[in-house]
């Protein structure tokens, strides 16, 4: 797993989907570098550079409200990731797997509850932080391609057809994420 300054990029990518603050351009600015340093193809760090062209244009209290619009009041493009692999089912199935994940949590030391701050296991912020923290790169794996990439890929093809800023960071992580689920090691 790629790193800078102690950081994965997973990390990185879970600071951008916090709600934004003043410090978010030079989040990204770090990120693109730790891509730039690493192995992920070329167009990760355009779909950076184009989130990033975007928030130039944008006031800290616009992306705020777009952010909140986008992940908090519109169920298409939510960040808990548990919704894309449930829409349509009985919440049985997510409550299910969202105790299987806090217990993944759980079992691997990782510590939920702080990090968290009160979002769902399933939630994409909380699941980065997991995968960046994981040091078995077999668990990592498995994890992602069994819960994280099919929700990913739904929800980047959610953001295809908008003209959004977070469309260009989702299509980041989407990416990355099926390169190092499809990567063989």
């Amino acid at each position: 797993m790629q790193t800078l300054v102690g950081k994965n990029i997973y990390t990185h990518f879970a600071d951008l989907l916090e709600f934004p603050r003043e410090d978010i351009r030079p989040k990204v600015d770090e990120c693109i570098v730790a891509i730039n340093d690493s192995h992920y193809p070329e167009d990760v760090v355009k779909e950076l550079m184009s989130f990033r062209n975007d928030l130039d244009r944008l006031s800290i209290d616009t992306l705020q409200e777009l952010y909140s619009y986008t992940f908090e009041l519109v169920s298409d493009t939510t960040l808990d990731m548990g919704y894309y692999l449930h829409a349509g089912q009985d919440g049985f199935k997510r409550a299910r797997n969202l105790v299987t994940i806090k217990a993944m949590y759980r079992d691997n030391g990782f510590p939920f509850e702080e990090i968290a701050k009160g979002e769902l296991p399933d939630h994409l912020t909380v699941l980065l932080r997991f995968i960046g923290f994981i040091e078995g790169e077999d668990l990592r794996r498995d994890f992602m391609k069994s819960f994280v990439v099919v929700a990913m890929e739904k929800l980047n093809r959610n953001f295809q057809t908008q003209k959004n800023a977070y469309r260009h960071l989702v299509g980041a992580i989407y990416k990355i994420i099926d390169r190092d689920v499809k990567e063989v090691k």
